[in-house]
């Protein structure tokens, strides 16, 4: 009986196996969870839909609510990982035939987990934008999801919801939450953030266009991973 009790309580770990072949599994549910949604590429991140406590699972926004549990995937996008390993796996599995990825994901006891650490991949640079406005006002921040935010609000939500400006086909503002990857930047205000940098920056030419403001794009991606754009 003292055996069938201590078995029950074995922490229950994730295991995902890659179609090359490539086996994750730690001894955190959570770091496998993670470390799995890092493997798929950002266009794909953005197509997942998932709930998780009735907000999407997978975002570009940190949830207040849930700060301490949205965890950190790539290129500003995050994931709430409030949950057990069932629901993890459920939660994979669900992302699997969404993407048709073709894991092999389990959930059970008896695995054999790697070390504690995520083994560290190639370092890679911050992408970063910098945008400078004539009345010398500078947007950097730390992420490109807050640069763009804080650039489209300077530029004029009402203005830009007028003109009807889009992204790939959409409205890049909209008084509902429409699509995946949208945040709320007002009241019955919606943006559509674009899922990486370059696609920021071309979003950015398209809003310059259309407010007819010369625009300048300077890239140093072998150096710092840059973009910096300049309203004049």
């Amino acid at each position: 009986m003292d055996e069938n009790v201590r078995q029950r309580r074995l922490r229950r770990l994730l295991r995902v196996t890659l179609p090359d072949g490539k086996v994750l599994c730690y001894k955190s549910a959570t770091m496998t969870f993670v470390e799995a949604l890092q493997m798929i590429s950002t266009d794909k991140l953005s197509e997942v839909k998932l709930e998780s406590y009735h907000l999407p699972l997978i975002s570009q926004e940190v949830y207040p609510r849930f700060k301490e549990w949205m965890k950190p995937i790539k290129d500003g996008w995050y994931v709430n990982v409030q949950s057990d390993s069932d629901q993890k796996y459920m939660q994979l599995v669900s992302i699997n035939q969404q993407l048709g990825l073709d894991w092999k994901i389990e959930v059970g006891a008896d695995f054999t987990p790697s070390d504690d650490k995520v083994p560290q991949r190639k370092k890679r640079e911050a992408q970063r934008l910098m945008v400078k406005f004539p009345d010398g006002t500078t947007i950097c921040e730390a992420n490109p999801v807050d640069t763009f935010r804080r650039t489209i609000e300077k530029k004029g939500i009402e203005t830009l919801m007028r003109k009807g400006v889009q992204y790939s086909g959409k409205p890049l503002i909209t008084l509902t939450k429409q699509y995946n990857g949208q945040i709320e930047v007002g009241e019955r205000r919606w943006l559509t953030i674009p899922p990486q940098t370059r696609d920021k920056l071309m979003t950015l030419r398209i809003v310059s266009a259309n407010m007819h403001l010369p625009l300048v794009v300077l890239q140093r991606a072998k150096q710092s991973q840059e973009g910096t754009l300049e309203f004049g």
